[in-house]
């Protein structure tokens, strides 16, 4: 499990054609779900239903190679954050806009910030930020304005990826920290309290926290047939289950859906390029069907690309 593409940075014009939506039986129709994809030739955010159909371009900004943009939106769906930077400036940063695509604005001016997520009152999103020091991840939180940045993590482990609990008590992220190659932490939402969930040999990335602030899902490869897999546990790190297991394949960036009931995520089991797809399976990892193909064209080597995130309710 490669866990540096986490820290990997780097004219949309035309139609979807190339998109094909594969409508599937069972899928829930709430919400609403966004990805980053290049069915035009650049990537760009998009939005689409859970059920696969529907899908609007969100952007229309400068070719970038940096695709690891992990958008979101906000807790009432009326805005969007995400990180991204067009490849002839250098560097990243965090934007927000409204759900629509409109407003468009930069609000951290570092080079370095990624990884955004809400907190659940919407006034706060914790990110992730490069360290000129050491060159690691350091995970902050900020206005959601981009004022008063509160740093929560130090510079000597990599930690990236924050994600607040919905009871807003709690910030869960990846860390290396005390030397571990990948493990999933927790914290109290002022960087206080930090602790380990997972073990070393599970080498796991989490990503999302379900609605009634009981389970996390997360990344890996351990004891599995396949480079990634889909797990799930308790917000404490007990009961491991694992959640998908299609050999060789790529499970990725696994997001709930509002009521918690499901689970979309990205996938190349069914492409032969290292392309991703998009699916949707229950919470307990059955009834797995693809919502939609053609997202990366030209494939997804470093496995950043379509980091799915399932945005409220309508």
């Amino acid at each position: 499990m490669n866990l540096s593409r986490f820290t990997h940075a780097a004219l949309a014009v035309g139609v979807l054609m190339l998109l094909t939506i594969c409508q599937a039986a069972g899928a829930t129709s709430e919400g609403r779900i966004l990805l980053v994809a290049n069915p035009s030739g650049s990537w760009q955010l998009y939005s689409i239903r859970s059920d696969g159909s529907d899908m609007h371009q969100l952007t229309d900004l400068p070719p970038t190679d940096f695709d690891f943009w992990l958008p979101s939106y906000s807790p009432d769906g009326s805005y969007i954050a995400f990180a991204y930077g067009p490849t002839d400036k250098g560097g990243i940063d965090i934007f927000v806009m409204n759900s629509d695509g409109s407003d468009l604005t930069q609000i951290t001016h570092d080079g370095s910030s990624f990884t955004p997520r809400w907190s659940p009152d919407g006034r706060r999103i914790a990110y992730a930020r490069i360290s000129r020091r050491t060159f690691l991840g350091v995970i902050l939180t900020m206005n959601a304005d981009g004022t008063d940045q509160r740093r929560l993590t130090g510079d000597v482990w990599d930690s990236i990826g924050p994600r607040y609990t919905p009871d807003g008590r709690h910030i869960v992220f990846y860390s290396q920290k005390d030397g571990f190659v990948a493990a999933v932490w927790i914290m109290n939402t002022d960087g206080s309290g930090q602790r380990r969930l997972t073990g070393g040999a599970l080498e796991a990335a989490p990503y999302d926290v379900s609605p009634d602030n009981k389970r996390i899902s997360l990344m890996s490869h351990i004891n599995t047939d396949s480079p990634e897999a889909i797990f799930d546990m308790n917000l404490n790190g007990s009961d491991l289950r694992l959640l998908t297991h299609a050999k060789g394949a790529h499970d990725l960036w696994p997001s709930y859906s509002p009521n918690g009931k499901h689970i979309v995520f990205a996938s190349d089991r069914m492409s032969s390029d290292h392309s991703l797809d998009l699916f949707v399976m229950d919470v307990d990892g059955s009834n797995v069907h693809r919502i939609a193909t053609g997202l990366t064209v030209g494939g997804c080597p470093d496995g950043n690309c379509v980091t799915p995130s399932w945005g409220p309710k309508p």
